[in-house]
């Protein structure tokens, strides 16, 4: 399948509008609230037992911890959503094979998991040893196909980005992560 550059800028801007426009129903908060209960299920014993997560709130004020869940929410979550979602993934509007699907997925899969360290060793530094672990790439590429079948079951943004800011602002602000990136040598 071959696309023109203005097929290509027609697809995104369609899956972009498409996405964004698609509200979830009452089935789909259902799901992703599932998802996040399976995603929770796996990733926390996990993250205990590689000794990745640990119990942990960060001495931060409000002011440190409003700000953080909201730049959280536009990135990582709603700027990484949009692209290895919403780019990367068919909408359910267009009616894409199973097999399609999967594909897109799996692609959407390795790129995300790649990402990561990769952005850790040319962007946040501080990041570099923690994005680059078995534990946080295992994590994450869980998230990812929590994130995609959110997507793929409802059409929308919104239920991946949540899942995804959940995961982070949890991680953040429960689970060490905080501490982890303030504390690792740049």
């Amino acid at each position: 399948m071959t696309f023109s550059l203005n097929e290509l800028v027609s697809l995104v801007q369609s899956r972009l509008i498409n996405s964004f426009s698609t509200l979830p129903g009452s089935n789909d908060w259902i799901w992703t609230a599932i998802l996040l209960l399976i995603f929770s299920l796996i990733v926390i014993p996990l993250g205990f037992k590689l000794n990745f997560l640990k119990a942990e709130i960060p001495e931060i004020s409000w002011k440190v911890i409003f700000r953080l869940t909201l730049i959280t929410l536009l990135l990582p979550a709603t700027a990484e959503e949009v692209f290895f979602r919403v780019l990367l993934l068919p909408h359910k509007t267009e009616q894409a094979s199973l097999a399609y699907q999967w594909i897109a997925g799996s692609i959407s899969l390795v790129l995300f998991v790649i990402y990561h360290p990769l952005n850790a060793t040319f962007f946040i530094r501080n990041a570099r040893t923690t994005f680059s672990s078995f534990a946080f790439l295992t994590s994450a590429a869980i998230l990812a196909i929590v994130c995609t079948i959110a997507y793929l079951k409802s059409g929308s943004i919104y239920p991946p980005v949540m899942l995804h800011w959940v995961f982070v602002v949890s991680w953040l602000l429960g689970f060490g992560g905080y501490q982890r990136l303030n504390n690792q040598s740049k």
